[in-house]
């Protein structure tokens, strides 16, 4: 979310109970690319989401949450495979959102004052990437809309009009969540095999008790889009809600929610069947120990410095090898935080079997998880157990068999500490290093993005790149 905040406390929880350092025997064979700093330049970006185009792999596009002059969706795009991306400045954010560009005697061609939330996607052919920014305005009647916006040449340009509006909403008077219309946490999904493109989010209604989650479809390329609601009655407290598609077109969506009456967070899963216009009943697959919440003032229950970052939202992919619907996300188990893996029957959505991803000394959380063509599964999340619990790394793991068993190695050649660093707010700075990071799987490797740091400090958080290779 951007900086006016994301609803509801409860559902920023973030987490894990394992901790951090890989083993060096599992690390031997993990190739980890250098760290490049994609958006460099002198001012924050977070939330980093990844697509590579199926087409032509050397060819991803990143986005973020960017605080320069346009206050809006960044991008940034590479044709060699991540060494060199398109700058951040003069014109690295997506057009057709907000009223400014980064030179303040150019307007933009927006109508919003700000934009935020990225999520990116290709086309099957990779001719076209999808690009959804949630855009908002700051005064009366605080409009609030879902923007998708498309291009044809890889990324490296984009619609300065005619972008398609998934939803809009008036805010209610304010543009957070908690008591106004908001749409949250988005997510965008393109099945493979039919090219449908699925948009995910919370939307919150105002009453602070209920967050149903929404889904839209286009079958036309992004024109237009057919939105439904999924959850209901008792399943209240949604968020963080995500889509995968299987070989046959189905499609799955996984999110978590906060119990009604203070019961504890669970994970939930629904399914679409191919062709279908109705999702099944939210199965219940798991219910959280702890999770996690780093969202202060609100709540912070990990050791430190206070900072927000991405709660225990389940990050979903589908094992094609398999056929299996995976589940990764963080926890409280012990005394630190971990990350926990779910293996789904798509069939019925109930657990196969479950595993961990062996910790160290130091929490675990914000993770993201993807699938390789040939099975292979790759993950990355935030790390502390290389610091004795102080600062913030990032981790990859990966497994062969499915999920039972991974292998790690640490991308990030140092750490830093998330509350001496954030985003620019008023005359100070918020320690915010974003609700979610980006991880693709190639044939061969995985790319990953997420929320790095360079100076000056502390308002210049980075869109950081590197690659794993098994």
């Amino acid at each position: 979310m951007r900086p006016v905040g994301v609803a509801l406390a409860v559902m920023a929880l973030i987490s894990g109970s394992l901790a951090a350092t890989a083993a060096t025997a599992s690390a031997r064979s993990i190739t980890i690319s250098k760290v490049v700093d994609v958006s460099d330049d002198q001012t924050a970006q977070n939330e980093t989401p990844i697509a590579v185009n199926p087409a032509n792999p050397a060819n991803m596009i990143t986005g973020n949450n960017d605080w320069n002059y346009n206050d809006g969706c960044g991008v940034n795009t590479t044709f060699d495979g991540g060494a060199k991306w398109t700058p951040t400045l003069p014109s690295g954010f997506l057009p057709g959102v907000t009223k400014f560009t980064n030179d303040p005697a150019v307007p933009g061609d927006g109508a919003y004052d700000a934009g935020g939330d990225p999520t990116i996607a290709f086309s099957p052919d990779g001719k076209v990437a999808y690009y959804v920014c949630q855009a908002f305005n700051f005064t009366s009647p605080y409009q609030i809309a879902l923007l998708l916006n498309r291009s044809y040449d890889g990324g490296l340009t984009w619609q300065h009009s005619g972008l398609t509006q998934i939803s809009t909403f008036t805010g209610n008077g304010v543009s957070k969540g908690s008591n106004g219309q908001f749409p949250d946490h988005e997510n965008i999904h393109v099945d493979p095999a039919n090219g449908h493109i699925y948009v995910t989010w919370a939307q919150f209604n105002g009453n602070g008790t209920h967050s149903p989650v929404n889904v839209a479809v286009s079958r036309d390329g992004g024109n237009t889009f057919t939105v439904s609601q999924v959850t209901a009655g008792n399943v209240r407290n949604n968020q963080d809600q995500r889509i995968v598609t299987d070989q046959s077109g189905n499609a799955y969506l996984t999110f978590d929610n906060g119990i009604q009456g203070g019961k504890g967070t669970a994970l939930y899963a629904s399914k679409l069947a191919d062709g279908g216009r109705t999702w099944s009943t939210p199965v219940r697959f798991a219910t959280l120990t702890d999770p996690v919440c780093v969202f202060p003032p609100s709540c912070f229950n990990i050791s430190g410095g206070q900072f927000r970052a991405g709660g225990t939202y389940p990050a979903p992919a589908f094992d094609t090898a398999r056929n299996k619907l995976d589940v990764l996300v963080a926890d409280i188990r012990g005394t630190y935080a971990g990350m926990y893996f779910y293996a789904l029957d798509p069939a019925t959505l109930s657990v196969a079997f479950t595993s961990s991803i062996p910790g160290g000394n130091g929490d675990r959380f914000e993770g993201e998880l993807s699938a390789a063509p040939n099975g292979r599964l790759d993950a990355s999340f935030y790390d502390r157990g290389y610091s004795a619990n102080k600062l913030v790394d990032l981790t990859y793991a990966t497994s062969s068999d499915g999920g039972r068993t991974w292998r790690q190695a640490r991308v990030t050649p140092q750490g830093f500490d998330p509350s001496a660093w954030g985003v620019p707010s008023g005359s100070s700075f918020r320690p915010f290093i974003g609700d979610y990071n980006g991880i693709v799987s190639t044939a061969d490797h995985a790319a990953m993005t997420w929320t790095g740091f360079a100076p000056p400090q502390p308002y210049n958080l980075e869109v950081d790149f590197a690659t794993a290779t098994p």
